[in-house]
């Protein structure tokens, strides 16, 4: 399996994540309301994606785009969507950070839509806690793992996933609750993968990178007065 058909293949599942973030539109306006947004407060959110440096420590990355039909069906105001490497480590992870109405990013995680798409939920969810370089604050993140069903060498993808308004992140059980009346809000998705191997853990790559990228990250996104 080549690296271009893992790419390809990853962009399939965390593309259909997004889609199905539409399902729980109605659900959600019932909730959330669907008064009239700020919209200059919703473009500055937006507009903080850009300070996320693409190379940052040991970690390089390459742009990724989600395609149209994606951003549209998913209300997406504006994304990061980058291949992260660390040749130090032979590590590599994809990050996509969304942002856009509270609403309609506050739907849906990602399990159901990885078994649609030919994977089986290996464990959790469960939460996840990271604690960031050189800072004793920690962040939560759900975390699972998958196996696809018929692939020929045995390998499991992970994705860790959670929300926030200011580059803390956290992993509520009812996001739409937890971020009720925020007028924007921004989803992360942080996902590896490595061969499945019985009775040893898994390459830490996702806790490496957030522990070395979450000060970068929250920097990034947290509003200036």
């Amino acid at each position: 399996m080549d690296d271009q058909k893992i790419s390809r293949r990853e962009m399939l599942l965390i593309g259909s994540g997004l889609a199905a973030l539409c399902l729980g539109k109605l659900a959600d306006s019932a909730i959330n309301g669907v008064g009239v947004e700020d919209e200059q407060t919703i473009q500055l959110a937006c507009d903080r994606l850009a300070n996320l440096p693409s190379v940052f420590g040991n970690w390089t990355s390459v742009d990724e785009e989600l395609s149209e039909r994606e951003v549209e069906v998913a209300e997406i105001r504006s994304y990061v969507r980058r291949q992260y490497r660390n040749p130090a480590l032979g590590y590599e992870v994809h990050l996509t950070i969304l942002c856009g109405h509270a609403g309609p990013m506050a739907v849906h995680p990602p399990t159901a839509c990885f078994e649609g798409v030919g994977y089986t939920l290996a464990s959790g969810p469960v939460i996840a806690t990271v604690t960031s370089e050189g800072s004793d604050q920690a962040c939560d993140f759900n975390k699972s793992s998958f196996r696809q069903i018929d692939a020929s060498v045995p390998e499991i993808v992970r994705v860790f996933w959670g929300w926030s308004t200011d580059g803390h992140w956290q992993a509520p059980s009812n996001p739409r609750i937890a971020f009720r009346g925020d007028s924007y809000l921004y989803k992360i998705y942080v996902t590896d993968r490595g061969l499945e191997n019985p009775g040893k853990n898994a390459l830490p790559q996702i806790e490496k990178f957030l522990h070395d990228a979450l000060p970068i990250i929250s920097r990034a996104l947290t509003p200036t007065s």
